[in-house]
């Protein structure tokens, strides 16, 4: 038989070459037994796999539920205390508002109280600006006919003060007549002490044109004594009055040193000067007078020329 030619495999022969017929046949029941083992195995671990997983979803599902549970508790509490301070705070909020409307009510009110008051204190001021002004020209009308000696010792005249003062007033002056005086007596303030100015002599005249004769002789006399002591008359303003008199003081003082210049201060604080050219100027500001004196008088340094 040649070589290529081979005898085939019966019906009953194995696929597999060169394996035992009896080996073969020996094994197939063991491999079937050990792939169902197989399965069963993996169908029994699926199962616990299955079973576990079922387990840990509904320990999973119960906590999920407890914590929504709880979540919800908590959201329900929150939202329960966020309502009952947002109920508190529109309360609040409504309380403000009404307090807010009654203070604007009654602010309102105070500002129209405020502008009434404000009127009525312009009016008031006003009237007592008018009465305080009538006030001192009344008082100063009532001292028209008074006249103040400064200088004049303590002890003078205490005994009949009119009569005295009028002696004195005749003497000092040179006058031809006894001026007719209602009364004399002396500043209401404490009496002066040794070495210190006495107090002022406060003197009614009866006439007023005495009283104006006096003060006129002595300011053409300048120098006035009574036993070798120097006094000086003037009329008897108010104390206002003399107040705004006194600012020209120094202003007079500049005044003094200014060859030629005749001033005078008129009733109640007006500063009249006349020039040596015979110009007249009026101040009645004291800052105003010294620049004008300064800049156009020319007040000398020493000496003094009493106008």
């Amino acid at each position: 038989m040649p070589k290529s030619q081979k005898s085939r495999p019966g019906p009953g022969a194995s696929d597999s070459p060169g394996l035992d017929p009896a080996v073969e046949a020996g094994s197939g029941p063991d491999l079937d037994s050990i792939m169902a083992a197989i399965k069963r195995s993996e169908q029994s671990v699926l199962t616990k796999i299955d079973s576990s997983v079922m387990t840990a979803v509904g320990e999973l599902h119960g906590k999920i539920d407890n914590l929504a549970s709880d979540l919800r508790s908590e959201i329900l509490s929150v939202r329960a205390e966020f309502k009952k301070s947002t109920e508190e705070v529109r309360r609040e909020n409504a309380t403000i508002a009404t307090r807010i409307g009654d203070l604007e009510e009654e602010a309102n009110g105070h500002a129209n109280r405020v502008v009434a008051l404000e009127a009525k204190v312009n009016t008031l001021s006003t009237q007592v600006s008018r009465l305080t002004d009538k006030t001192e020209d009344l008082e100063s009308r009532q001292r028209r006919d008074n006249c103040r000696l400064i200088g004049v010792e303590e002890g003078f005249g205490n005994i009949r003060p009119e009569k005295a003062v009028a002696e004195l007033l005749k003497e000092a002056l040179a006058l031809d007549y006894t001026p007719t005086l209602d009364r004399a007596h002396r500043g209401l303030q404490p009496r002066s002490k040794d070495g210190v100015a006495p107090r002022p002599i406060i003197v009614k005249f009866h006439y007023f044109q005495e009283k104006v004769d006096v003060l006129r002789k002595a300011m053409v006399a300048g120098t006035i004594t009574h036993n070798g002591r120097r006094f000086s008359i003037y009329p008897d303003y108010s104390a206002a009055v003399r107040k705004k008199r006194a600012i020209f003081t120094e202003v007079r003082g500049l005044l003094r040193r200014c060859p030629g210049v005749k001033y005078g201060l008129l009733y109640p604080a007006t500063l009249k000067i006349t020039t040596p050219a015979g110009d007249q100027v009026s101040f009645e500001d004291p800052i105003k007078a010294k620049h004008y004196i300064e800049t156009n008088l020319c007040p000398q340094e020493t000496g003094e020329s009493v106008s």
